[in-house]
């Protein structure tokens, strides 16, 4: 990895090390939207920076950056939701549901991403079918709190997750350039991107019982898992380019 984008993965980590400490300090908290909003900010600009111009369809730009764009926005809406109404309620708050709906835009433009360089098919609708099922069910559970705004809302977004994660994994194995099967030239480094599609599903999932689940208070741990895998996810699908 050139030299540049190694600073810049350093500076990306210490801050994720800061923002943490920030989450799990009291009396630092308040600082939370502000510190998320500058992590936010730096795997745009390495997404920005690993961005190589080429005149291949397959390989466009501009939905790569938009997602990372919009996940920065969901990023700062969920930090107010937090600062202001604290992670119980923060899913129910007009900053809260602008975070989802953020999240949801910039998931789309993933999936146009991913989608540039393998087809839809039939199989990528297995897990988003399941995830309609499963939500369904979820969202009527009485351990978790979903509003007539939110229930809808988490089943498409939950939907179109796991849409993402479908096709991202289906084209970080096609990337993997290491198989003799596979013959395709894939501009992407199949590992990173591969790693960072489960992550970003992982911390998907983990915002279920973080902002929904009511029956006691959330493990403190699961803030921290839901940071790490999201901001370790946003880091490896930013420099799957350049790796």
């Amino acid at each position: 990895m050139p030299p540049f984008f190694t600073a810049l993965t350093v500076l990306y980590v210490i801050w994720l090390a800061a923002l943490l400490l920030v989450a799990y300090t009291p009396h630092w908290f308040k600082h939370y939207t502000l510190f998320k909003a500058v992590n936010s900010i730096l795997f745009v600009v390495i997404a920005v920076a690993a961005s190589q111009p080429s005149a291949a369809p397959e390989n466009p730009i501009w939905p790569r950056l938009l997602a990372f764009s919009f996940a920065a926005f969901g990023d700062v809406a969920i930090g107010v939701a937090n600062n202001r109404h604290g992670s119980a309620n923060a899913s129910r708050s007009a900053s809260g549901l602008a975070g989802v709906a953020f999240f949801c835009v910039a998931h789309l433009f993933y999936l146009l991403w991913f989608a540039a360089f393998v087809p839809l098919r039939w199989y990528h609708f297995i897990l988003p079918l399941l995830a309609l099922l499963a939500m369904l069910r979820v969202t009527r559970h009485p351990s978790f709190h979903f509003s007539r705004h939110t229930r809808p809302a988490s089943i498409f977004y939950y939907m179109v997750v796991t849409l993402m994660f479908s096709v991202g994994l289906n084209v970080a194995v096609t990337c993997v350039r290491w198989s003799p099967l596979l013959s395709i030239r894939c501009p992407l480094n199949g590992w990173a991107l591969g790693a960072g599609d489960t992550l970003f599903l992982i911390s998907d999932l983990l915002m279920l019982p973080l902002y929904f689940y009511t029956r006691r208070k959330c493990p403190h741990w699961v803030r921290f898992v839901n940071l790490v895998t999201y901001y370790t996810a946003q880091l490896l699908l930013a420099l799957c380019p350049i790796l």
